[in-house]
């Protein structure tokens, strides 16, 4: 259960896992719709070849960033909330862990709403239409709260399931596109206006906040070399691959929506089921993540009551409607979560605290919050196009607030004249 998933402290070593597990969970987690409709979008723009090109070359990114991320989890075995407070200080770590709980239970609120959205109307194509929106919404939110209860490990067992079924289902759409097209079309050079760097870059922001937040699932890691290998093995192979067979329906049949792909070569009933395990995957991940971080800014160990409590205020969000408000107010907050992976990365291999429940924090380490603001103006600048390190804002964030904060570390070590950057940071 949720209460015995070890929200505040390291997990023990005999609820470890392997890297394969840890892999599976993260892939269902972080591929669904969305990413399908830019791998769409890329196909369209830049022919097949280049668009497969474009979405391994981001894999290898987000693959470098979450090793990065993933060695912090797998070490310290502990929550990206916990390991914000060890960075942070301990009031300014609940902070943090608010913004990280407001970010993805915004999301699993959006996520629930489209779903019902899209759910009501293959329904209504099926003949159902008198089912009301409002109770396919609730009851799909319901299905995603039971599952967040269970941990880790609902998680796990979801993943075993709606993996296998997704590519399969997937690459069976790819084959009914293709059966009676030449491959010609498929090769075709694509209609041009996105570049290669356009596309690594729509690649990598939208996985940006998955990666910033990847030591909640790698903390259960038996050794770094695990995390290290679910992040090459999701962002490298698995996510390439399956939005690589996304993208061919996509450029044959000239559309982006693969729901509406599949009911078109007559697989309205699998549609469906792809759209429930898809949302239901995603959205279980998005509540499992909001949940830990709202416990650690709640400071409370009752956490199958804060995922019940989270996933039923976002149900009802999604139910009445509201989350088109939302969206704006969740893609700005999106800006302000990447550099708090920079940060978080720069004090463990930097100040590498020992993460002990004993050892005294500072109540905020103002030196953090300051490196996260600049981080957040360069993400806010770069998206203008004012300034641009990697174009990409999500990464020149991070290396922003990364960079100042190593450049502060060193600059108070030399002031205190070599004493520790454990001693400095917690002054």
């Amino acid at each position: 259960m949720a209460n015995q998933d070890f929200a505040f402290e390291p997990i023990p070593d005999d609820k470890t896992v392997s890297g394969w597990r840890i892999a599976m969970v993260l892939t269902g987690i972080i591929i669904g719709l969305p990413a399908f409709i830019i791998g769409a979008n890329l196909g369209d723009a830049l022919g097949f070849g280049r668009g497969v090109l474009t979405i391994v070359l981001g894999g290898l990114v987000l693959s470098a960033i979450a090793i990065a991320t993933g060695a912090v989890g797998a070490k310290t075995r502990l929550t990206t909330a916990m390991i914000a407070k060890h960075t942070f200080g301990s009031l300014g770590g609940r902070l943090v862990s608010g913004v990280l709980a407001i970010a993805c239970l915004g999301w699993f609120g959006v996520t629930a709403e489209v779903f019902g959205q899209s759910l009501h109307r293959i329904l209504a194509d099926l003949g159902m239409g008198y089912i009301p929106q409002s109770l396919v919404i609730a009851l799909g939110g319901s299905l995603m709260i039971l599952t967040t209860i269970f941990g880790f490990s609902g998680l796990q067992r979801l993943s075993t399931v709606t993996i296998p079924f997704l590519a399969i289902l997937i690459g069976y759409t790819a084959f009914l596109a293709m059966r009676d097209t030449s491959f010609a079309v498929l090769l075709g050079s694509g209609s041009g206006g996105t570049t290669l760097g356009d596309g690594v870059s729509a690649i990598v922001g939208s996985k940006a906040v998955a990666v910033a937040i990847y030591p909640d699932l790698c903390r259960f890691s038996r050794k770094p070399r695990d995390a290290a290998f679910a992040a090459v093995l999701t962002y490298s192979v698995a996510m390439p691959a399956i939005i690589m067979l996304a993208m061919i329906p996509s450029i044959i049949m000239h559309e982006r929506d693969l729901i509406v792909i599949m009911t078109a070569l007559g697989l309205g009933i699998p549609a469906l089921a792809l759209l429930v395990v898809k949302a239901w995957a995603t959205n279980s991940g998005n509540l499992y993540v909001a949940a830990l971080s709202a416990a650690n800014f709640l400071l409370s160990k009752r956490q199958t009551y804060i995922v019940i409590g989270a996933g039923a205020l976002g149900t009802l969000t999604a139910v009445f409607g509201i989350t088109d408000k939302l969206v704006p107010f969740l893609v700005a907050l999106g800006v302000s979560v990447p550099p708090i992976a920079g940060i978080y990365v720069a004090h463990f291999w930097v100040v590498r605290p020992s993460y002990n429940d004993d050892q005294p924090l500072p109540s905020v380490n103002f030196a953090a919050f300051i490196c996260w603001g600049l981080g957040i103006a360069v993400a806010v600048a770069a998206r203008f196009e004012i300034v641009t390190l990697s174009g990409v804002s999500a990464i020149d964030s991070m290396l922003a607030a990364a960079a100042t904060y190593l450049a502060w570390c060193r600059f108070r070590r030399r002031a205190v004249g070599g004493a520790s950057t454990t001693a400095v940071v917690a002054e």
